[in-house]
């Protein structure tokens, strides 16, 4: 039996492939002991064959400052590296923005006497009673872990290698620059690096427990992690940097998949849980990457899916600004209390409680996680809500509703717009446990023409984890002007990473005659400060620089300054076997399970309710309707039509 889990902030999600069936179910997160819902989960399964996880437990190390005591190594001058950073604010004119704080204290910054050229050659050799002395002084400050960022590694990575051995003969866990990142540009680099060393024995304790639990179970030796720029590997050889938005990458991958299936090359897609909502964009069947991320302000170079996050879950808080206006977000409930509906000590009114008390939630059968809901417990906190705001209560339900989908759709614009993509011409593909409730009123202001409701929705990161391919990348600095020694030059570099590739997956027990590799070209004109990412073949690549750079910014230099590679990228990818989804079965009961009222901007209304297992091949309605599905509830609103598809999906035609 195959087995995926994706943890969220306030649900953890759970499918299970055994033989062609498969199965999915929702468990309350545990955020004090994070791997408690996954180890009980695993406790309570046999038979596991393999097992693919998406974990948080790296992010909110990060977030919350639970990290190692880190000692961060640099050349000597650069010590402030960290705390100089970039001259970026996040406010232009907020000349008294915090800035985010790094995960090395002061303190805990340390110089080495060495200096590379830009090339790599050295200008002043590292000595070995040099190393070995700071090794000492570090073990003596108590450090948990060193992060080694050298200027220039990335092209000559002797130093840090000494320094290495060094601090791993005194047992100090080290994090190496030019192994993890070895690119140009040594702030991000040391930044990445740092929070690598940061949320290392946080991550390996964590991994370690979830490895026992399945061997306790008679499982695999060892397991697979969601990483940030999609796909899965063996935990033993992920860093644990690659984690930090492991997450939001299994739905994405789930919609890659079902995109190609379902034939739609443009997706936009759409996850809203309990604590935020994830946005996406898949082009032409190729989801948006960066290497540029950023976590609470501190910036990631990664491969990582260009993913856009904003705090609009079903659990986030709504209140009154000191302006008097009506806020919701970033703030969540959580599962711990959780809204106020759980009755589990939540006080505070949140955008669950506005569902359940607009009459779109069952408050009996809550999405399939066992809750039961309590809609007098939303009716106290929003009764608080209202009176400060100054209206109704029903006014407010309706209100909060606007607010969280108005905080969404520049979510999605963010995704779309200001990337140049039309989102008129994409479809939105919506998941989540609480993403199907808002998807047609969004893709209705949006101008968005389709909405597709995966099967297994509630779930769906944790499906998409499920069938996620096996992913390595591969990165580094190359500056040069494009010509023929310059190409030659960039192949032995791809080879050599082919053969790094094949190695890992041999590690992984993998099969090296299913890999597929990719390589991608970061180029730029000369002068320029930014690149762009340019799929590499033997074509013209200078032609295909030129039409992406177009494509991009509305213009081309043909006649200007000479095209120059800045950095080399290679993944290598082994698919997964293909499995059918859950489909539609047959039933005798072509009718709505129930009905019930639905309070709408015109008013309360009683519409049908379906049951989503109970749904036929041929099915097709009108809005306002709602489905309620294992894991999620799906809302059709008015003018909208809702029929089932191939791949037992559901498509709102939105008008």
């Amino acid at each position: 039996m195959r087995v995926a889990t994706d943890i969220g902030g306030t649900f953890t999600d759970v499918v299970t492939l055994d033989g062609n069936s498969i199965q999915g179910w929702k468990v309350l997160s545990t955020p004090k002991f994070p791997d408690r819902a996954v180890t009980e989960t695993i406790r309570s399964l046999s038979g596991i064959s393999s097992f693919s996880h998406g974990t948080t437990v790296a992010t909110n190390a990060v977030l919350e400052r639970k990290g190692a005591k880190v000692a961060f190594v640099t050349t000597k001058g650069f010590k402030d590296l960290l705390y100089i950073a970039r001259q970026q604010r996040p406010r232009l004119y907020d000349f008294d923005c915090a800035r985010s704080r790094p995960v090395v204290s002061r303190d805990l910054c340390f110089e080495v006497p060495e200096r590379l050229a830009p090339d790599g050659t050295v200008l002043l050799p590292l000595s070995q009673p040099d190393a070995a002395a700071l090794a000492d002084q570090i073990l003596k400050a108590g450090a948990q872990a060193a992060a080694i960022c050298l200027l220039f590694s990335y092209k000559n990575p002797a130093h840090e290698i000494l320094l290495e051995k060094e601090f791993r003969n005194r047992g100090i866990p080290v994090s190496r620059s030019s192994e993890i990142i070895p690119e140009f540009r040594e702030f991000e680099r040391a930044s990445t690096t740092s929070i690598n060393a940061f949320v290392q024995p946080v991550v390996e304790t964590y991994i370690s427990k979830v490895r026992k639990a399945i061997r306790n179970v008679g499982g695999p030796p060892d397991y697979d992690i969601m990483k940030s720029g999609g796909g899965v590997t063996a935990s033993a050889e992920v860093y644990p940097v690659e984690m930090l938005l492991s997450g939001p990458a299994g739905g994405v991958s789930g919609a890659l998949l079902l995109g190609r299936r379902m034939k739609r090359k443009d997706l936009i897609t759409f996850d809203m849980g309990g604590t935020s909502a994830d946005f996406s964009a898949i082009v032409d069947h190729t989801p948006l990457r960066t290497e540029e991320g950023e976590i609470d302000g501190l910036p990631i170079r990664i491969p990582i899916l260009d993913i856009t996050t904003i705090g609009a879950g079903g659990g986030s808080i709504a209140w009154i600004d000191k302006g008097g206006a009506l806020r919701v977000g970033p703030q969540s409930a959580g599962s711990d209390p959780g809204p106020a509906c759980y009755n589990r000590g939540g006080k505070l009114p949140t955008v669950t409680d506005a569902n359940l008390l607009c009459g779109l939630l069952d408050p009996k059968s809550f999405s399939g996680t066992g809750i039961t809901l309590k809609p007098d417990k939303a009716e106290l906190a929003f009764q608080s809500l209202a009176k400060s705001a100054n209206l109704s209560v029903e006014e407010t339900i309706i209100g909060v509703r606007a607010v969280v989908n108005a905080n969404m759709l520049r979510g999605i614009r963010r995704t779309t717009v200001e990337k140049g993509i039309d989102a008129r011409a994409c479809t939105l593909l919506a998941f989540g446990g609480a993403g199907p409730l808002h998807a047609a009123e969004l893709a209705k202001e949006l101008g968005i023409k389709e909405v597709l409701i995966p099967p297994m929705a509630g779930m769906f990161s944790a499906l998409g984890i499920l069938l996620s391919d096996v992913r390595l990348d591969f990165g580094e600095t190359f500056i040069a002007e494009w010509n023929t020694k310059t190409q030659q030059e960039v192949d032995r570099i791809l080879n050599r990473f082919k053969e790094r590739a094949l190695r890992s997956l041999a590690r992984q027990g993998l099969d090296h005659e299913d890999t597929h590799f990719k390589a991608v070209l970061d180029l730029r004109y000369e002068g320029q400060s930014f690149h762009l990412p340019v799929p590499y073949s033997q074509a013209d690549v200078v032609e295909s620089f030129h039409q992406t750079f177009k494509k991009r910014y509305g213009y081309s230099l043909r006649q200007g300054p000479y095209i120059e590679v800045v950095t080399v990228r290679l993944s290598a990818v082994i698919s997964r076997d293909e499995i059918a989804l859950p489909q539609v079965e047959s039933t005798e009961t072509r009718q709505p399970t129930g009905k019930r009222k639905i309070l709408l901007s015109s008013g309360w209304e009683t519409i049908p309710v379906y049951t989503r297992g109970h749904l036929w091949s041929s099915f097709h309605d009108q809005g306002p309707l709602v489905i309620e599905d294992e894991g999620c509830t799906v809302f059709v609103p008015p003018g909208c039509e809702v029929s089932m598809e191939e791949n037992s999906c559901l498509k709102i035609e939105v008008r």
